[in-house]
C-alpha cells in the first residue's frame, strides 16, 4: 500500500482539526477530500462543511480547541472572506492563538496577484497559505512542523521576510531616507485617502495611522460617541472602528513597497496592539518609559508590564511568517531640552527591553534639537551605541525626527528646520524622517500639506545625497562626550536588575534616570537642561544621574521661566529669524497674526 503523499516527509501524531469552508462559498467535494486526506494519517477531523458563518466557525473553534483549523474554499472568494474570518478569530481570545490555515482558489486572477494574496493573508493572521496548486505534501510538512518547529541557527535569529519593515535598512542602504508623516483621520475615507496620497507621493514614503487621544488613554467610549456624533477627532480609532474597517482602509495600498505603521503614545498598549495585528498591521512604535512618563500618569511598573506581554504578543505573528516591527520613542522625550545623552540611553534601553520580550525586528529614535554638529555627533553615538549593545540577532535601523518642540510660525521657518531634518538623516545614514509640516504649530495639517512636506524633505534629502556618497560611511563626528555618557546611563540601569523592565523601573526610583521637565510622579524631577550661547543643549543639573562632568561639566544653576520660555521657542525664534532674513516671500502669509516681524528681528 502505497503511504499518502500527506505523510511522505512525517507522519505527526494525531491532532484534532475543525475543516470548513467559507462562508460564501457552497462547494464541498474539497472538503470530503481534505476530510478523507487527514484522517487517513491519522488525524480527527471535524467537518463543519459548506456556507459557514464566520461566528459559527469562531464558536465551534471555541468549544472543540482543536489543534489546527483548515479553511478550505475553491469559489475565489478566499482572500476576502479569509480577511474576514482571520480578523473575527484573532480578536477573540479563546481563538487568538490556534493555528489556523487557508488555500485552495483564493481569488479570481493569478500570477503575481495570487502571491500578494497569500502574503496579505499571512500578515493579517494565517499561520499558512496554500495555492491551489499547492502539493498535499506541503500541509504534511506544515503538520510535522507543529511538533517540530526547526529552531534558528546558532547566534542568529531567522528573520522572516513577509514583515513590511523587516530588513528595512539594508533595503535603504544606498537609496537615502524614507519619509514619514505623523498623520492621522478619524473617519476611515478620509484616512484611505491620505494613505492613498502618501502612497503616490513624489518621495520614497512610509505611510502612518496616527491613533487619537482617546484611543491612547482607553477611553473608547468617547471615540465612539465623537464617532457617531460626526466631531472630528485628532487622530484614527483603531480600537473603535474594528479590524474589518481597517482591513478595508489598507485594501490594495499597504504592503512590501508601502510598509504601514500605527502610532499611538498609550502606555498601555494590550488592546491597540491585539487591534492593530487584527486588522493584518504588522509595524508600531513607542516603549514602557517613552510612552508612560511624558503621556499617562500610569505607573511607571505597571507600564513595563503592560508593554512586557504587548511585546511578547506582537512576538508571536512571527509564528505566522511575519516579523512584527517595533520602534523606540525614547529618543524623542518630551520632544525638546532634554540633553542627547539620555534620549539615546533610553532608546537603547528599550530596544533592549523590546528584544527581551520576542521582538527582532527594531528602530531607534533620535529627534532633531537645537544645533546640527551635536545632533550628528548624538546620532554615531547611537549608532556606536546599538551595535554594541543589541544582540547580534537584532535587525536594526535608526530613524531622525524633524524638530517635535516649538515649531517656527512662517513657512519659510519651518521648512528650514525640515531641510535641515533631512540633511541630519542623510549624513549619518538614518532609515527613516518622521516629517513635520509647516502647519503643525498651529493646527493638524490636511492630506495636502502632508504631502507637500513630504516631497519637500524627500528632496532635500536627495539633494544631500548628491553631495554624500552612495554607501558612504558617516562622517566621523566630534567627541563631546555623548556617547560617554550615554555609555554611562546605559550601563548603570543595567546593573541594577538581570530584568530589563525592572530595572528601568528601580533607575527612575533612584534617579539613575531623570527626564528634565517631566511632571509624572515617578520620574525624580531634579535634572534641568539648557541652551548654551552656542546653541547646544546642556546640563543645568543631573539630579542624582551617574553622569557629572562627562560632558564637560554642568552649569549647576536654576532654570527660571523666563531662560526655559526662551528655551522653549529658541528654534521657533532662531529660523524665523533666518526666512525673514532670506526675503523668502512665502513667509508673509504665513506669520501667527499674534507674530510680527519686528518681534523676530528683536530675538
Amino acid at each position: 500500500m502505497l503511504m499518502n503523499p500527506v505523510n511522505a516527509a512525517v507522519a505527526p501524531r494525531g491532532r484534532t482539526i475543525l475543516l470548513s469552508s467559507v462562508s460564501s462559498d457552497s462547494h464541498t467535494w474539497n472538503l470530503v477530500f481534505l476530510q478523507l486526506l487527514l484522517e487517513e494519517t491519522g488525524h480527527r477531523v471535524i467537518n463543519l462543511g459548506a456556507c459557514v458563518a464566520d461566528e459559527l466557525l469562531v464558536q465551534e473553534c471555541s468549544a472543540i480547541r482543536p489543534d489546527l483549523v483548515v479553511i478550505s474554499t475553491v469559489n475565489g472568494h478566499g482572500q476576502v472572506d479569509g480577511l474576514r474570518l482571520i480578523g473575527k478569530l484573532r480578536s477573540d481570545p479563546e481563538t487568538r492563538d490556534t493555528p489556523v490555515v487557508i488555500g485552495g482558489k483564493l481569488g479570481i486572477t493569478g500570477g503575481a496577484e495570487a502571491d500578494d494574496r497569500a502574503r496579505r493573508l499571512v500578515s493579517a493572521g494565517f499561520s499558512a497559505v496554500f495555492q491551489d496548486d499547492a502539493e498535499p505534501t506541503e500541509i504534511g510538512r506544515f503538520l510535522a512542523s507543529l511538533d517540530h518547529p526547526a529552531p534558528p541557527p546558532p547566534g542568529r535569529h531567522l528573520m522572516s521576510t513577509s514583515g513590511s519593515f523587516a530588513g528595512l535598512a539594508a533595503r535603504r542602504r544606498s537609496a537615502g531616507p524614507l519619509v514619514q508623516p505623523r498623520m492621522g483621520f478619524s473617519g476611515p475615507r478620509r484616512m484611505r485617502a491620505g494613505l492613498e496620497a502618501v502612497r503616490r507621493a513624489r518621495a520614497a514614503t512610509v505611510g502612518t495611522l496616527t491613533l487619537d487621544s482617546y484611543t491612547r488613554v482607553k477611553d473608547y467610549a468617547s471615540a465612539e460617541r465623537a464617532l457617531a456624533d460626526g466631531f472630528p477627532l485628532n487622530g484614527y480609532p483603531l480600537v473603535t472602528h474594528g479590524p474589518d474597517t481597517t482591513r478595508a482602509v489598507l485594501d490594495g495600498i499597504q504592503g512590501p513597497d508601502f510598509p504601514v505603521q500605527v502610532r499611538h503614545g498609550s502606555a498601555l498598549p494590550d488592546d491597540i496592539i491585539a487591534a492593530l495585528v487584527a486588522a493584518g498591521l504588522d509595524a508600531t512604535e513607542g516603549g514602557p518609559v517613552s510612552y508612560c512618563l511624558p503621556y499617562s500618569r500610569v505607573p511607571l511598573r505597571e507600564a513595563t508590564v503592560s508593554w512586557a506581554r504587548s511585546c511578547e504578543r506582537f512576538a508571536e505573528l512571527r509564528d505566522r511568517g511575519v516579523e512584527p516591527h517595533l520602534e523606540s520613542f525614547g529618543g524623542c522625550m518630551m520632544g525638546q531640552m532634554c540633553p542627547p545623552g539620555l534620549l539615546i540611553a533610553i532608546t537603547v534601553l528599550e530596544g533592549l527591553f523590546f528584544h527581551r520580550h520576542g521582538l527582532r525586528s527594531i528602530s531607534l529614535s533620535y529627534a532633531q534639537q537645537t544645533d546640527i554638529r551635536q545632533d550628528e555627533e548624538a546620532v554615531a553615538a547611537l549608532r556606536s551605541l546599538a551595535t554594541a549593545f543589541l544582540p547580534d540577532d537584532t535587525d536594526w535601523h535608526i530613524v531622525v525626527y524633524a524638530y517635535m518642540g516649538k515649531y517656527p510660525r512662517t513657512h519659510g521657518g519651518a521648512l528650514l528646520v525640515l531641510r535641515a531634518a533631512a540633511e541630519l538623516a542623510v549624513r549619518t545614514g538614518a532609515t527613516r524622517l518622521i516629517v513635520k509640516t509647516p502647519a503643525e504649530s498651529y493646527r493638524i495639517p490636511t492630506i495636502e500639506e502632508n504631502v507637500e512636506a513630504l516631497e519637500f524633505a524627500g528632496a532635500a534629502a536627495a539633494a544631500e545625497a548628491t553631495r554624500t556618497p552612495p554607501d558612504a560611511a558617516p562622517a566621523p563626528a566630534p567627541d563631546t562626550g555623548i556617547a560617554a555618557e550615554a555609555r554611562q546611563l546605559i550601563e548603570a540601569v543595567l546593573d541594577l536588575h538581570p530584568d530589563i523592565g525592572q530595572a528601568l523601573v528601580r533607575a527612575f526610583a533612584k534617579g539613575y534616570l531623570d527626564v528634565p521637565y517631566c511632571l509624572h510622579s515617578d520620574n525624580h524631577g531634579r535634572s534641568r537642561g539648557y541652551i548654551d550661547g552656542a546653541g547646544r543643549l546642556r546640563w543645568a543639573s543631573v539630579g542624582s544621574m551617574p553622569i557629572r562632568g562627562i560632558t564637560g561639566g554642568t552649569r549647576e544653576h536654576t532654570v527660571g521661566s523666563s531662560e526655559l520660555l526662551s528655551a522653549l521657542s529658541y528654534v521657533e525664534r532662531t529660523h524665523d529669524l533666518l526666512a525673514l532674513r532670506s526675503q523668502d516671500t512665502r513667509t508673509s502669509d504665513e506669520l501667527d497674526a499674534g507674530t510680527t516681524a519686528a518681534d523676530l528681528r528683536q530675538a
